[in-house]
């Protein structure tokens, strides 16, 4: 099952006897990661499926992880409390307590999630210790490079056993890269969660817009995040905008001196509950955002997104989606509001259907399996 790339005498995925599949290590650590790891543990206990949950403890305060937790009713088996003085500090205690970990449980395969800093530590580990590694979202590729989840997205597919791909487009960038062995296109698990929760998500009736602004070459930046203030506080004479502060983009409102302007474009919520999320993606007339994950929410969704970026690593919600690129200067921002036709519409993504958990587990028996 190893990728012609990797060294031969790296011990193929092993399979445990009289145990099936043997025990699946699922790693998780930030907001994103739980809402996509809860399906795959929902079915894996259906199933009646051996595995562990790992929390790195990337996210660690109760607003950015433990919320989430509750609300996915996850229950993680061993639980990390990295330092977060320094970023080298937090890879070693992650690396260090994921090794204890696996010397432990002696896990048949170790499951990523996303693109995080926790997930590449995991799959680095995973690999000096020669346990097969798969990937769920292998093959996004946004080809931008400063952007660090891309660094991480490509590290992590280039160590991966098994790459499991969302959308078509991955396998064609997984092919780019040499990698064509062991790719499953077995589409999006995070809509497994928000078809859960989609369908008990009340409609917010009066007009407005749903924003979210997190990423660090935004938000980090002085130039493009006054830019996109800019654009907010414009766009905002026609909606009333609601903006969930994200830790570090409150941080960086405040050293730039720009919290006064976003709290005038933006009617300002405290982190919210993905089941809150979804309410308020669902029942906008819009959706503004920098975050993937909400691209892909507001398609399935069929709301208008305007994507506070230059490029997306999710194309095919450009293409058979609601999402249009909007770049992150004022002038090319408020370019692409006015291009939008302010009409909900159905899209048909393949394999965003709620099934993928399902999929990914069918593969893990059948692969794992003598």
């Amino acid at each position: 099952m190893r990728k012609d790339s990797r060294d031969s005498s790296t011990p193929r995925v092993r399979s445990a006897q009289n145990d099936g599949v043997g025990k699946i290590a699922i790693i998780a650590g930030a907001r994103p990661n739980f809402m996509k790891v809860a399906p795959l543990v929902a079915e894996l206990k259906k199933q009646k499926l051996r595995y562990f949950l790992v929390n790195t403890g990337q996210h660690f305060s109760s607003s950015m992880a433990g919320l989430f937790l509750k609300e996915f009713r996850l229950k993680p088996d061993y639980t990390f409390k990295p330092s977060h003085v320094s970023s080298r500090q937090q890879e070693r205690d992650i690396k260090v307590g994921l090794e204890k970990v696996f010397k432990k449980e002696d896990p048949t395969i170790v499951m990523v999630v996303g693109d995080v800093n926790s997930t590449l530590w995991a799959a680095e580990v995973s690999h000096r210790m020669h346990i097969p590694l798969g990937h769920i979202e292998a093959g996004l590729r946004s080809c931008n490079k400063k952007m660090p989840e891309e660094r991480n997205r490509i590290k992590i597919d280039h160590l991966s056993d098994m790459l499991f791909v969302t959308q078509e487009e991955g396998i064609k960038n997984l092919k780019r890269e040499g990698i064509v062995k062991n790719v499953y296109f077995v589409g999006n698990i995070m809509i497994d969660t928000l078809v859960l929760f989609a369908k008990g998500a009340k409609k917010i009736s009066d007009k407005y817009y749903f924003c979210t602004l997190h990423r660090a070459e935004n938000v980090d930046s002085k130039k493009v995040f006054f830019e996109i203030v800019a654009a907010l506080e414009e766009i905002s004479k026609d909606a009333p905008i609601y903006l969930p502060l994200h830790p570090r983009t409150k941080k960086m409102a405040e050293k730039f001196g720009l919290m006064i302007r976003l709290k005038k474009a933006c009617r300002i919520l405290p982190p919210l509950s993905y089941s809150q999320s979804v309410v308020y993606q669902k029942g906008a007339k819009l959706v503004l955002t920098d975050s993937g994950g909400v691209q892909e929410e507001a398609s399935y969704l069929g709301v208008p997104c305007l994507t506070l970026r230059t490029e997306t690593e999710r194309p095919v919600t450009i293409t058979h989606g609601t999402n249009i690129i909007g770049g992150v200067s004022m002038a090319s921002i408020i370019k692409a509001y006015h291009s939008i036709k302010f009409k909900k519409r159905k899209s048909a993504i393949k394999y965003w259907d709620g099934k993928t958990s399902k999929r990914i587990v069918s593969i893990l028996k059948k692969e794992l399996h003598a």
